[in-house]
């Protein structure tokens, strides 16, 4: 069995914790196709790829991602189209997609290796823009954002949705945010947690200057187009962490991708359970008795 493995950074302990867990693939006779930046914590044997083209040149089982939620989503750029299936190792914070973490990490990888665990289809966001923007991809896993790029303005954002109005937004900006953003920025903007596997996206205002204002959930079958007005005529855009200046006038067009990110799960990692350990929900004395 082929593991890549990705990591944003590898020193520290960080590093350690890396080198022990390919350490023990190693030794179940699994071949290791490392990042760039994590080649610290392999050998001289190992390969190394830097790329999606790279990483598509090579037969691939898992991508193991160790890191938190960003490293993940970082990981999930590299895979792309690939359909290989991601796991999340968790050497972050809080985490709601890396499911194993220093505790757990050899139980998991022996069910991983003997195929105990699930496929969870994560869709993606698909960019369309009337002009040409500097982007390496057009796709999100978690959410895109349009936001002001002058701080002592705020922009009008107009949304349609399957083509009919929904309203003009003033404010900082608006998130479109999929189920797996939910748990992202749009949770820190008062947006809903919505379930993974729920067929909708949600709009989720940034410092609305409206009060009536609330974040709304959608069908993700139905495209979303806006059209942002600003006073210096130019605007903030974010397809995940990848950001970019957007100069008016253009008009951007929000799908579902025509392919999914494939993330592993194991039988003892259900969302609700992932939400209250991750949010530390039910942490009364009296849930304790």
């Amino acid at each position: 069995m082929r593991f890549a493995v990705y990591s944003r950074q590898c020193d520290g302990d960080d590093a350690l914790f890396i080198q022990e867990v390919l350490a023990a693939l190693k030794n179940k006779g699994c071949e290791l196709l490392l990042h760039k930046h994590c080649e610290c914590a392999g050998d001289r044997m190992s390969s190394v790829f830097a790329t999606h083209e790279e990483l598509a040149s090579w037969q691939v089982d898992f991508l193991l991602s160790f890191g938190g939620d960003g490293t993940y989503i970082d990981a999930a750029n590299l895979v792309g189209d690939l359909n290989i299936p991601l796991v999340g190792i968790n050497t972050g914070r809080v985490g709601f997609l890396t499911t194993i973490n220093r505790q757990n990490y050899v139980e998991c990888l022996n069910l991983l290796l003997e195929g105990k665990y699930v496929i969870e289809n994560r869709f993606l966001l698909h960019l369309d823009c009337s002009e040409p923007l500097n982007l390496d991809s057009y796709f999100a896993l978690n959410d895109i954002t349009v936001r002001t790029s002058d701080e002592n303005s705020i922009n009008a954002i107009k949304v349609w949705v399957g083509g009919k109005p929904v309203n003009t937004y003033w404010g900082d900006g608006l998130i479109i945010a999929t189920p797996t953003g939910s748990t992202a920025y749009s949770m820190s903007c008062g947006g809903p947690i919505i379930v993974p596997d729920a067929n909708v996206n949600v709009l989720t205002p940034i410092a609305s200057h409206t009060l009536a204002v609330r974040p709304m959930v959608i069908s993700a079958d139905e495209d979303i187009r806006i059209v942002v007005e600003s006073r210096n005529n130019t605007f903030s855009l974010a397809l995940d962490s990848h950001r970019v200046v957007v100069e008016n006038p253009v008009e951007l067009s929000i799908s579902k991708e025509k392919f999914y990110i494939r993330t592993v799960i194991f039988r003892d990692t259900d969302f609700y359970r992932i939400i209250r350990e991750k949010l530390l929900w039910g942490i009364d004395k009296r849930n304790l008795v």
